[in-house]
């Protein structure tokens, strides 16, 4: 048998053999392999960084238009598309857009995302949404689709309302007026019926009272905001008003204004920050006159309400000579409150805005002569009164583009509780709770002792609306918010009340004489006695179940961002 030598069985060289060994231990090179694949995925990162970037400022850009074309569209909501469609060819964007109308409720108490109501009339809002396909330059590499870029904008109409509320002065007394304010001021007034008149008559500008505080170096401030925090005395401030009286013409409202800031002096200090709320114009330059902070107000109402401010979480106690037929002597305790927390008794803003009047409670201790039985002596009438907070707030305001306003407040005039009793005078102050009122001793005789107690509420604790229209603006006294017939005749109403317990000892005298004595005798002197409560009340600005409203001026501007 033959053998045969395949060559695919030759025996390799050794030396050939110990290479191929080496050629698998060496790792040179590995490290450029490795470099090789990193720079690819950094450059796929890079590039992914790029159209990123990219769609990130073509949202912002589209963002920024979509916010314009809002504005524009809020500026005219009945033409809203043409002005959304205008603001996009101008700003060159070519985007699918859609625009909802709907009511934009400027309340910081309402979460930013529950202001805008779409489709709720009356329309004062837009929201516009635009969206286009955003720009990819090396995703397409991996096959992916261009993305939607959407964005959304709501802008409303900057529209605001300035108004205020108080108390018309229905009758006047000079004299009670004059005690009143003296004991205010600290010092000697006197005034006429004329000179009052001449103050209920003089319109003047807050505006124009804020710069010239300023101007005149009576505070240090820039801006109307930094006068309103400023710290200013009763007298500096009456003195301004009536330089804004003089140079408005009225020199009669002038000279009692001068007469009134010489009795105030520099002993009080009115926060001006509780009597007006400048809102948007808070930060307007000193002396700048901008249209809707029209706020104004008597001269008569400026001094009510400063005098009354000045002396907030003071108790007052004075002799009043009412020069009423049968009232021998008169004793009035006056304690004065703040008004309610974060709001001011005039404001301009937008809705959700407040204001209110001050707390007060006022204890008028009357002596009356007795006639018939009881000829001989005097009785007491101790008349006490707790008004709380008047209060309203600004529910909407709409500017049509037909040049026709609408305001709606929401108001109440504040509860009103009203007694003929006795208290104790060191718990007037204490507005943080009730009075305690006891029966009160009427008739003090050895055998004729007479109490008796009488308690009339007034108003509710439910706001109505008040509605004004372009007409209203500026018009005094304004609107009347009344809770019920109880205005003109709280003494008398209380007369009606009036529980009486009755005690004698071995006279022969029936109760019913007694009691009929009584109370003829305190009837005659009701009606004089409201006269005189009223007046004492106008001047503190103040009334029973009864808030005076008035808007001041409204203010309708183009669109702006709202969220």
């Amino acid at each position: 048998m033959r053998m045969f030598k395949h060559s695919s069985f030759r025996v390799l060289p050794a030396r050939l053999l110990s290479g191929t060994r080496g050629f698998r231990r060496d790792e040179r090179g590995s490290v450029a392999i490795m470099a090789g694949l990193f720079f690819v995925m950094i450059a796929g990162l890079a590039a992914l960084a790029i159209d990123i970037g990219s769609l990130y400022l073509e949202r912002r850009v589209l963002q920024g238009v979509s916010d314009l074309a809002a504005i524009a569209g809020a500026g005219d909501i009945e033409q809203a598309e043409q002005r959304v469609e205008a603001t996009l060819a101008a700003n060159g964007v070519e985007a699918d857009y859609e625009v909802v109308r709907g009511f934009y409720l400027a309340d910081p108490k309402v979460a930013p995302e529950s202001r805008f109501s779409p489709g709720r009339t009356p329309y004062n809002a837009v929201q516009v949404a635009l969206s286009q396909p955003g720009n990819i330059f090396f995703a397409r590499a991996f096959s992916v689709q261009e993305p939607e870029i959407s964005v959304m904008a709501v802008a409303a109409r900057a529209e605001l309302a300035a108004f205020g509320i108080g108390s018309r002065l229905a009758s006047l007394q000079g004299g009670v007026a004059n005690q009143v304010l003296g004991a205010l001021t600290g010092g000697s007034v006197s005034l006429s019926v004329m000179d009052y008149r001449a103050l209920a008559d003089a319109d003047i500008t807050v505006a124009d009272a804020l710069s010239g505080l300023a101007t005149s170096g009576k505070v240090t401030a820039g801006t109307y905001g930094e006068v309103l925090d400023a710290s200013v005395t009763l007298g500096d401030f009456l003195e301004v008003v009536a330089n804004v009286a003089g140079a408005n013409g009225d020199a009669a409202a002038s000279l009692a204004l001068r007469k009134l800031a010489r009795a105030a002096g520099s002993g009080l200090d009115v926060p001006l920050s509780t009597m007006v709320d400048a809102g948007p114009f808070a930060s307007l330059a000193v002396g700048d006159k901008a249209p809707g902070f029209d706020i104004s107000a008597s001269a008569l109402e400026l001094v009510s309400a400063a005098t009354t401010l000045a002396n907030g979480e003071r108790q007052v106690e004075i002799d009043l000579d009412l020069g009423v037929p049968g009232i021998a002597r008169a004793r009035l305790a006056l304690a004065i409150g703040e008004p309610m927390q974060g709001t001011t008794l005039m404001a301009v803003g937008g809705p959700g805005t407040r204001i209110s009047t001050a707390q007060m409670r006022l204890r008028l201790l009357a002596e009356v002569g007795g006639e018939g039985l009881l000829k001989t002596i005097r009785l007491r009438l101790p008349v006490y009164l707790d008004l709380a907070h008047a209060s309203a707030g600004l529910e909407r305001v709409a500017c049509q583009s037909s040049g026709a306003v609408s305001v709606r407040v929401g108001a109440k005039p504040g509860l009103a509780n009203l007694w003929i009793g006795e208290i104790d005078l060191d718990t007037m102050a204490d507005f943080s709770a009730p009075a305690p009122v006891d029966k009160t001793r009427i008739v003090e005789l050895p055998l004729i002792k007479v109490d008796g107690i009488a308690h009339v509420e007034s108003g509710s604790a439910r706001e109505r609306s008040v509605s004004f229209s372009r007409s209203d603006i500026g018009r005094a006294p304004g609107k009347s918010l009344s809770s019920d017939a109880l205005l003109q005749t709280a003494v008398s109403s209380l007369l009606g009340d009036l529980s009486l317990e009755i005690r004698m000892l071995g006279m022969g005298l029936g109760e019913l004489a007694v009691s009929d004595a009584v109370t003829d005798t305190l009837a005659k002197v009701a009606l004089p006695l409201d006269s005189a409560l009223n007046t004492l009340l106008g001047v503190l600005g103040v009334n029973v179940g009864e808030a005076d409203l008035r808007l001041f001026g409204v203010r309708c501007d183009g669109g702006v961002l709202a969220g």
